[in-house]
């Protein structure tokens, strides 16, 4: 974004990069002490952690209206344009991270059975990557950080064999444990969570793209090249 005439459109531009800015952070927050409680089996968040949806909600509203107001009274062109249309994608991948956030910390609230060590260290593994992911997604965008995108197309790969090994590795268990059926089926339910929110980054990372070059959908021919 460069200097305008107007310093109150500078203003509105500015504002609107702190609330993506700030709505990231709390989004990756939320996810990262959801995940960490799982693993542990510790329940002491999840009431809040499912509390504070609604204000991420709120702050997709606010940054969608924002973004509004600024395509109407402003007129914004090139760069700017741009960099308010990406807003408002943003900010929708990032209310969809915080849906799946509230869904893990529910389940984790209405689990009985500790996790198994293998499963653990699985949903560990699963886990860390996807907070790398999203946390470098929303980095590379606060920074207009073309350079990183391709790494985040490329982890996301990786976490896709993630969860297939972690889903295989949960329905072996539900074959074993059948005192524990519908823990581990929630379970399941966890891994495909942790699977989407590293398709949300990826789409974070997109609109870094579009917004940095105007380049759109460059992810689609690396994934038509992608083995199944």
């Amino acid at each position: 974004m460069s200097n305008h005439i107007v310093k109150t459109y500078d203003d509105e531009l500015r504002e609107l990069e702190l609330l993506i800015a700030h709505m990231g952070n709390d989004v990756f927050n939320a996810l990262e002490t959801t995940c960490n409680d799982l693993i542990k089996g510790d329940k002491g968040s999840t009431d809040d952690v499912i509390e504070h949806d609604k204000a991420v909600n709120a702050q997709e509203l606010n940054i969608n209206m924002k973004a509004q107001n600024l395509l109407a009274l402003r007129s914004p062109m090139a760069n700017d344009l741009r960099f308010v249309l990406t807003s408002i994608q943003v900010a929708g991948n990032l209310e969809r991270v915080g849906d799946l956030t509230k869904n893990i910390a529910k389940i984790n609230r209405k689990m009985d059975m500790p996790l198994p060590a293998t499963i653990a260290n699985l949903v560990d593994k699963m886990s860390s990557l996807a907070l790398t992911i999203l946390q470098v997604s929303i980095s590379a965008y606060n920074n207009k950080d073309e350079a990183h995108t391709q790494k985040i197309f490329d982890d996301d790969v990786i976490l896709d064999k993630q969860y297939k090994e972690l889903s295989k590795a949960i329905l072996r268990e539900l074959k074993r444990d059948e005192d524990h059926l519908e823990d581990l089926a929630h379970l399941l339910f966890v891994t495909r969570h942790l699977e989407r929110i590293g398709d949300h980054a990826k789409n974070i990372a997109e609109a870094t793209i579009y917004m940095c070059s105007g380049e759109m959908n460059r992810f689609d021919h690396l994934e038509d090249n992608q083995d199944v």
